[in-house]
């Protein structure tokens, strides 16, 4: 059988390894945790011991934190700045702009009490001496 051939599909519709027993399980697990115990008591005899891969992995690690320690901290360092340039620009901005408020308040408020009535206009014709 060649590598690429194609597996024809069970004639029951359902394979026999995705059937459910009573308990919710597959029906075959208890095969397939049969088979785990000489699989968990392995002991590796060929290459290094785990502390090895734990200690690469720790120099690994060590090495590449102080990249993105450097660049989290750049991160921060521009958002404390761009608030801090926020609220520079926001306060110039309310500087800049009370005196105007004041003034219209001012305006209006004399305005609002002030009721003169307007005289009204007549034609007067010019006497001719």
């Amino acid at each position: 059988m060649l590598s690429t051939a194609l597996i024809e599909p069970s004639v029951s519709g359902d394979a026999p390894d995705t059937q459910l027993g009573a308990s919710g399980l597959p029906d075959n697990a208890g095969r397939l945790l049969a088979g785990l115990p000489p699989l968990l008591s392995v002991v590796p005899v060929a290459g290094p011991p785990v502390f090895v891969y734990v200690g690469f992995g720790a120099v690994l690690l060590l090495l590449l934190v102080p990249p993105f320690a450097l660049l989290a901290t750049l991160a921060g360092v521009a958002l404390v700045v761009a608030a801090a340039l926020v609220v520079l620009v926001v306060l110039v901005a309310m500087i800049v702009k009370t005196p105007f408020l004041v003034v219209r308040h001012l305006r209006w408020r004399r305005l609002s009490r002030l009721s003169l009535p307007v005289p009204q206009v007549r034609k007067v014709r010019v006497r001719r001496a």
